[in-house]
């Protein structure tokens, strides 16, 4: 067999391992591309890509009240991003209230959630963290940051849904609590997910 033969073989046979790889490459390669930055800058689109991952077509990104807003309360930023076949959403509203003991929501509700001194519910029809965050001032020492953070992938109670949900909520808490809302305490809030657990409640 000539050289030339042996160089049009090895060419053959490179470009079927090229095409097979092509056609064997992991779906996630095929999915939708995910900004770097999203929400105006605050968080990492690598942190929302397990909850956006299966979605189909751009991703489309809607800012409320200029998220993430400011201390004012009147303001309830929100920033909600879509992918067809799934969503996922911030919303932050500061307050003057205290968050309700962690007793009263383990009574109260069928899921608790907490990172250290935050707490909050799990809504497992909507896919949806309620969690409120003390981001204390002078003037207010009750102050608290309430997030709700929801995914379209975590609704119906779904184990993994939810886990992915824990890890995004925490991730979302730290930051605004630490690095946008600067709240004093935030750096008692622990690395990792969220802590979604059975309450003794029905809602």
């Amino acid at each position: 067999m000539g050289k030339r033969t042996l160089a049009l073989c090895a060419a053959l046979v490179v470009a079927v391992l090229t095409a097979t790889v092509w056609w064997l490459r992991p779906s996630s390669e095929e999915g939708i591309a995910i900004p770097e930055r999203v929400c105006g800058g605050t968080f990492s689109g690598k942190k929302l890509e397990p909850l956006l991952s299966g979605g189909e077509g751009k991703v489309e990104s809607n800012l409320v009240r200029n998220f993430p807003g400011s201390r004012r309360m009147s303001d309830v930023p929100v920033c909600e991003l879509t992918a067809k076949g799934r969503s996922v959403s911030f919303r932050v509203d500061y307050s003057g209230f205290p968050n309700d003991p962690l007793a009263e929501l383990e009574k109260e509700n069928k899921f608790v959630a907490e990172l250290g001194p935050a707490r909050g519910t799990y809504d497992e029809f909507n896919g949806t963290v309620h969690f409120g965050i003390p981001c204390p001032t002078a003037e207010g020492p009750d102050n608290t940051l309430f997030l709700n953070v929801g995914a379209s992938k975590a609704r119906d109670a779904d184990a993994a849904g939810m886990a992915k949900l824990a890890e995004l909520t925490g991730y979302a808490a730290r930051t605004l609590a630490q690095n946008v809302y600067k709240c004093k305490g935030a750096d008692e809030l622990p690395e990792g997910p969220v802590h979604i657990r059975r309450g003794e409640g029905s809602r």
